[in-house]
């Protein structure tokens, strides 16, 4: 099999004779590390099952999905007006894998063992929505008391800062947490900061803070340096976990290019029994967003 880059997966189409042995003793003619996904596929190249490497063996996982309750209202009402006969309507948006490597990224998400988790790819892919799903679904299962949300505060390159933003400090927050209005809705989102179940913290404010039982989320990490990875891990304590997504193409500053923050981390931390990476390749945004890959150089 060709040496590959690694991306938390390996995919195999194993002969006649490597599947009697692999159903044997779950044999594979190459070495997978632990939390690294196998992807099985016929001869036909159908996707036959898939394991995950937990504690030196191989366990087989099934297709996770993450159902996610979305509230809307016709606008905003806090929480100490609301009346007990609320016009809240409330849906349950059930989230599903779109494509094999997705499979991988579900699982990881949902998978309590590992307190570090990395989902990589471009636009479109998918690494956003699952993390941000994956919470709210954790939150709203009691496993977490909170979410911390932390995006390091980079404009787009070539692109000016639009100043100091109007409204109170809610609305001056909304526009960092767009991935969690995309899937929950602004009005849940308002009512979770609200309850103090959302938090919005600056990366610059970050030395010394101390998160118990919590979601730390991440987002666009590759606009991070190797010392600022560090810094956002070392905030989780007892019963928290880090969850980081980044897209390596969109870095918007050279400083970050030079740091190469995220490869070091999956280069240090690949194999580590609390360490999971997954790196999606397709966009499943829309035929539409899958064209801005043919503007890559």
């Amino acid at each position: 099999m060709q040496e590959q880059k690694y991306t938390g997966w390996k995919k195999w189409t194993p002969t006649d004779q490597e599947w009697v042995d692999f159903n044997a003793e779950q044999v594979v003619p190459f070495e997978l590390l632990e939390n690294e996904y196998l992807l099985i596929y016929d001869q036909l190249g159908k996707l036959e099952s898939q394991y995950v490497k937990k504690n030196g063996r191989l366990k087989k996982i099934g297709r996770s999905t993450i159902k996610v309750e979305k509230e809307e209202e016709k606008e905003f009402i806090p929480e100490e007006t609301k009346k007990k006969k609320s016009s809240t309507k409330k849906n349950n948006t059930v989230f599903m894998p779109r494509n094999d490597e997705q499979i991988c990224a579900f699982d990881l998400a949902k998978d309590s063992d590992t307190t570090i988790k990395l989902i990589c790819g471009t636009w479109g892919t998918g690494k956003t929505m699952i993390l941000v799903s994956a919470a709210l679904e954790a939150l709203n299962h009691g496993k977490f008391e909170k979410i911390i949300w932390i995006r390091n505060n980079v404009d787009v390159a070539n692109t000016k800062d639009l100043g100091a933003l109007p409204g109170e400090v809610i609305d001056k927050l909304l526009p960092f947490l767009g991935p969690f209005i995309d899937h929950c809705g602004e009005n849940k989102v308002r009512t979770m900061i609200t309850k103090g179940s959302l938090l919005v913290e600056p990366l610059q404010s970050l030395r010394g803070r101390n998160f118990k039982n919590s979601i730390i989320i991440c987002s666009e990490s590759e606009n991070l340096t190797k010392e600022h990875l560090q810094l956002i891990i070392a905030r989780a304590a007892e019963g928290s976990e880090v969850w980081f997504d980044a897209d390596l193409n969109q870095r918007d500053k050279t400083v970050f290019e030079k740091s190469k923050g995220i490869e070091t981390l999956i280069e240090r931390l690949k194999g580590e029994p609390l360490f999971g990476y997954v790196y999606l390749i397709k966009s499943e945004r829309s035929a539409t967003a899958a064209l801005a890959d043919k503007l890559n150089n």
